[in-house]
């Protein structure tokens, strides 16, 4: 009898096990990767492999299974300037210790913790597979040039295979010297049979549950309130529309390293703290907007688009490859408040305009970012890897 929990008998044999390595994992405030590292966990767990998770262990929260999956919050010293070497350390001795128990180790955000996990990966022997989420000054290539200079992007260069979100970190790789060989470009997902539009006559008691402004256009952002979102291109843009009856609602967290200064007491803005139930929000307002400075491919605009919004983002990252200008969703340029003011006042006067974009939002979606498929072709690497190794 097989009693590893790290080994099951299925329809197909032996499951795999897969160890998620990321910085954070719900529940409590996490970012956009962190969320899409459940959403995969959770959907490969379906397919039949075993996915565990090994994050940082943060304050209130503690090892333990959220939603099926077992998930080990290692303790380090959170102060400066011990914060990542305790936590390199305490990664380094659990992959040395249990890392043997998994056929592959998947890093979510290519920072410090992509060097450790192929470090110790080359010891025990696994392959390694990480996502790089973002490119330019914020990416994680950028911000990890300064260690680079020691470690050589050992965990970059080394990796079995590096997943690009967009084709600009896609190039950052390959002037790295990464063969386009160990590249893939595999998109972020988003569960469309949750990511939906709801009811219209079901938006009078959403608003009034998030006492939202029953009347008027709302336009919704979410994420960090951080200068690289753009939100003071935003605030800067709204300020310079004068539209009767149109407000702006932002859902987020101060939690960041670049924090946007004063965004409350605005005229027509709402300012509420990070929720879980974004997909209520979604269903409540009329448009979504995210105008980053530094973006991969933001979970937040995928799951508007699912739910039927028009979305205005800015030319960044796989926003391009997302949306078409005009057709479903509205693009323009990086740090153009003026570009933003325009977009916003052209989706706000248009009723009709906003019913189309957001139609055909949602059929971008479902047709090529559903979870399903993407994790389908998530699953295809593994095995290949699985093969060749």
């Amino acid at each position: 009898m097989n009693n590893d929990p790290h080994t099951r008998k299925g329809q197909s044999g032996t499951a795999r096990a897969v160890l998620f390595c990321t910085l954070g994992y719900p529940p409590g405030v996490t970012g956009g990767a962190e969320r899409q590292a459940q959403l995969q966990a959770e959907a490969l767990t379906r397919l039949g492999l075993i996915v565990e998770v090994v994050c940082p262990r943060r304050p209130g929260t503690r090892s333990g299974s959220f939603r099926g999956i077992h998930v080990y919050r290692l303790p380090f010293i959170d102060q400066r300037p011990f914060r990542t070497a305790s936590y390199v350390v305490a990664l380094f001795m659990f992959l040395l210790f249990r890392g043997r128990r998994y056929q592959m180790f998947h890093v979510h955000l290519a920072y410090f913790q992509a060097d450790v996990v192929v470090i110790a990966a080359g010891v025990v022997r696994r392959p390694v597979w990480v996502k790089i989420a973002a490119s330019g000054r914020l990416g994680e290539i950028a911000r990890m040039a300064p260690l680079a200079r020691f470690t050589h992007n050992v965990g970059l260069r080394h990796a079995t295979t590096l997943q690009a979100l967009s084709p600009d970190i896609a190039a950052e790789l390959t002037i790295l010297g990464v063969p386009p060989t160990r590249i893939v470009r595999i998109p972020n997902g988003v569960d469309v049979s949750v990511y939906k539009p709801g009811r219209p006559a079901a938006r009078t008691e959403l608003r009034r549950a998030l006492d939202l402004p029953a009347d008027g256009t709302i336009v919704l952002f979410a994420g960090r309130f951080a200068r690289h979102k753009g939100i003071g291109d935003l605030l800067k843009a709204w300020s310079s529309i004068d539209l009767p009856d149109a407000w702006l609602v932002l859902v987020g967290s101060n939690e960041t390293l670049d924090p946007e200064g004063l965004i409350e007491g605005l005229p027509g803005v709402i300012v509420r703290g990070w929720t879980e139930d974004l997909l209520s929000y979604y269903r409540a307002v009329d448009a979504f907007v995210l105008p980053s400075h530094i973006e991969g491919m933001s979970n937040v605009v995928l799951e508007a688009m699912a739910c039927g919004l028009p979305v205005i983002a800015t030319r960044i990252g796989a926003a391009s490859e997302l949306i078409s200008d005009g057709n479903n969703g509205l693009l323009i340029n990086v740090h153009s408040s003026h570009d933003l003011a325009r977009a916003l006042k052209r989706l706000l006067g248009d009723e009709a305009l906003r019913g189309q974009l957001g139609r055909e939002a949602r059929r971008t979606i479902v047709a090529s970012y559903a979870i399903e498929a993407v994790i389908a072709k998530i699953e295809t690497e593994y095995r290949r890897i699985w093969a060749n190794n």
